[in-house]
């Protein structure tokens, strides 16, 4: 009788085990699951606020740069911040409201980010954000696409204009002008005659800003990709350059969390 009482007992107590153990996985696991789901509205959150901050602290810098390189209030500078799927995607362009005012941008045949005092602005503010609030996003081997479209105005090159090698020669480089695939080249030997290559050249400007001055992007996979746009219409409001950033993978972690099922 008492071998039987102690069979029974131990049997219950394995039952009302079993049972224990399966209700506290399935309530840790909805935990975890509701945790997932509260992770991707909170990241998309985080970016709106980003978003409002970053435009608040351009507006600011602008204010506050030193009178050889101050942009007017005619040269509106916007930056935007957007999550696709697991990506994080930075843009940031300018537009000068009133073409005919126009005076902080690239003088006729400039290229350097030097001739542009809306350029420098919009270079050092991405350094600042890469190098500061995206510090964690940019770990070694984090893949980056950074497109970057440079454009001009109407103004035809009458005469060839110097080009002084600053980010070396190219023959044949890989590119898109006026919205197709194009092999560009530019050397100090045939000097920029075209507006297409004065267009070229002010994205690899930009492009050499990023590559030397911006630390992180000197451990992460880059991919570079140029765009060259050449306005018809005439001004220095067509003068312009504009990046957009993707970093590869900025939430892969809540991104794959969030497809286990129960």
């Amino acid at each position: 009788m008492k071998k039987f009482l102690l069979i029974t007992i131990l049997i219950t107590l394995s039952v009302l085990s079993f049972g224990q153990e399966v209700e506290t996985v399935s309530e840790r696991f909805h935990y975890r699951y509701l945790k997932k789901e509260k992770s991707k509205e909170q990241i998309q959150k985080d970016n709106e606020e980003r978003q409002r901050n970053w435009q608040e602290e351009l507006a600011a810098m602008k204010a506050n740069l030193d009178e050889g390189r101050k942009v007017s209030d005619n040269v509106k500078i916007e930056v935007q911040t957007d999550v696709q799927d697991n990506n994080l995607i930075i843009s940031v362009a300018y537009e000068t409201l009133v073409v005919a005012d126009a005076a902080d941008d690239y003088a006729l045949g400039k290229y350097t980010i030097q001739n542009s005092n809306a350029c420098m602005l919009m270079c050092n503010f991405l350094k600042d954000k890469l190098e500061n609030d995206l510090l964690d996003y940019l770990k070694e081997g984090t893949k980056v696409d950074v497109k970057i479209t440079g454009a001009t105005d109407g103004t035809p090159i009458r005469t060839k204009i110097a080009y002084k090698g600053e980010y070396g020669d190219f023959t044949d480089k890989p590119i898109t002008l006026n919205g197709a695939p194009n092999n560009m080249t530019v050397t100090q030997k045939t000097g920029i005659k075209t507006n297409g290559q004065l267009a070229f050249l002010r994205t690899q400007g930009v492009e050499h800003f990023l590559k030397t001055e911006v630390v992180p992007l000197k451990h992460t996979e880059n991919n570079f990709q140029n765009f060259a746009v050449e306005n018809k219409e005439k001004g220095g409001g067509y003068r312009r350059v504009s990046v957009e950033m993707t970093i590869r993978g900025a939430f892969t972690e809540v991104e794959s969390e969030k497809t286990e099922k129960p």
